[in-house]
């Protein structure tokens, strides 16, 4: 009995020992600020060999505006960093590409006076990082803002190349 009892107390303890520790939440996440986004793309600009100019009002074919947050000296092409509060003056339906993280960069095209316009849409939420220090971190900025250089720079090849106005 005493075998029997020994044997069971070794089997608990190598179950209990091997358990599976509770599953650890992520770390929660935000996007990029706009000012440091905007900073950001404005260094894309320049490694890329762009002039960044100031952003504009952009006619949409709804008639609702888009803020342009960065503009291309000489061309009417740029780029709209769109945070929840700039979705929230627009028609998601109507008025922005289909949201697809991970898929093509998004653009749209002006209307009227701003017909040869294209925007680069970048929403906001596709650039998140954690905010917590040390190892334990799973998106940092630095990561973030790597995406979105990439981003930008590859928008800015793809406008070269098709020799965008």
């Amino acid at each position: 009995m005493r075998r029997l009892l020994a044997a069971g107390l070794i089997l608990l303890s190598v179950v209990v020992a091997c358990a599976t520790p509770e599953v650890k939440r992520p770390n929660p996440t935000h996007p990029l600020d706009e000012q440091r986004a905007l900073a950001v793309i404005g260094q894309a600009y320049k490694d890329a060999g762009a002039v960044p100019t100031e952003g504009r009002a952009v006619r949409l074919f709804s008639g609702h505006s888009l803020r342009v947050d960065v503009g291309t000296d000489g061309h009417r092409y740029g780029i709209a960093y769109l945070t929840t509060a700039d979705r929230a003056t627009l028609d998601p339906k109507t008025d922005l590409p289909p949201h697809m993280p991970g898929g093509d960069l998004p653009v749209v095209q002006g209307a009227g006076p701003d017909v040869d316009a294209v925007i680069l849409v970048l929403f906001a939420e596709d650039y998140q990082y954690d905010d917590f220090v040390g190892a334990e971190r799973e998106a940092p900025g630095i990561s973030a803002e790597r995406k979105l250089t990439r981003d930008v720079r590859d928008f800015l090849t793809q406008a070269k190349l098709r020799k965008l106005p």
